[in-house]
């Protein structure tokens, strides 16, 4: 296993990589909020089409006055690339009516894949809670989506196990789903052992694992309230002593996913999803050390 970062006092690697045609690539964006933010994201959009990416996809709100952008702002999207697009599609707040309403609305406009999740589940909500699981079928009875699922090398922020995530997901293939994305990560070992918990009970599932790229330490320390990842200390130690130097924190960002992405590789790993935060700097700087540009 190639290892770029062993500690903190490591300097950085500027070497590139050769890995065109040996791996894979895509991007998940955002509905922007205002149309300046619209017209940043189309343009990330462009960037990131020299990338060659497998496909896009674009996330969808639990929150009422947000959920059809991710309709309008995929149909936007079918002008600025030829790539496949896949809909996150998100049933809290939703019955099941709505559901097959919205799935034959992506359908007949010609979106057909689909990344099905549950979504953030809001305090104190009370309607009924229809599944990733209870959506899956939901989609297959409407039409032939192409799906994938999330999945959790550090647990799902709500379970209570490893078991219980392996078994939620192992429903979800056994609805014929065969490739899910991950949660990001840091710790190639905590995804390698995922894996190898996923092939110990059979369950044969494509995991593409999901790459976020870090800018700054807020940044950081924002998403790991939010998740139960685990960050190495040499990784926040570096961003704390790079905190004024922004050129500093963007080669820390790069090469910490290069060195994701180099050590997976090297375990066999060939499709990676990075979370762009609908911008193409740093996705695109990972993109060219990789060799894909």
């Amino acid at each position: 296993m190639i290892t770029i970062f062993k500690d903190k006092k490591k300097k950085y690697n500027y070497e590139s990589f050769d890995l065109k045609n040996k791996i894979k690539i895509s991007f998940e964006v955002f509905p922007p909020k205002n149309i300046f933010l619209e017209n940043q994201l189309f343009h990330s959009i462009n960037i990131l089409n020299k990338c060659h990416p497998e496909f896009f996809s674009v996330t969808n709100s639990v929150c009422i006055n947000m959920r059809d952008k991710t309709f309008s702002v995929l149909k936007k999207m079918f002008s600025l690339t030829n790539v496949k697009l896949f809909a996150h599609f998100t049933t809290i707040g939703l019955n099941e009516s709505l559901i097959k309403d919205i799935a034959y609305k992506y359908w007949n406009y010609g979106i057909k894949n689909i990344i099905a999740l549950r979504g953030d589940l809001p305090s104190k909500y009370s309607e009924k809670i229809i599944y990733a699981v209870d959506l899956i079928k939901l989609l297959k009875s409407v039409n032939d989506f192409e799906i994938l699922v999330a999945a959790y090398p550090e647990l799902h922020p709500e379970s209570h196990s490893l078991q219980e995530d392996l078994i939620n997901l192992k429903n979800k293939v056994d609805l014929g789903v065969n490739t899910a994305i991950t949660q990001f990560f840091f710790s190639v070992d905590k995804f390698l052992k995922f894996r190898d918990s996923c092939l110990r009970i059979g369950l044969k599932i494509d995991l593409i694992p999901g790459i976020l790229p870090i800018l700054n330490i807020n940044q950081l320390k924002k998403f790991i309230n939010m998740t139960n990842v685990y960050v190495p200390n040499w990784i926040l130690d570096s961003f704390y002593q790079n905190s004024e130097n922004i050129n500093k924190c963007i080669d820390l960002s790069v090469n910490i996913a290069v060195d994701l992405i180099i050590n997976l590789y090297h375990e066999g790993i060939k499709n990676f999803h990075l979370y762009t935060l609908n911008q193409s700097d740093l996705s695109f700087k990972i993109c060219r050390k990789l060799g894909l540009i």
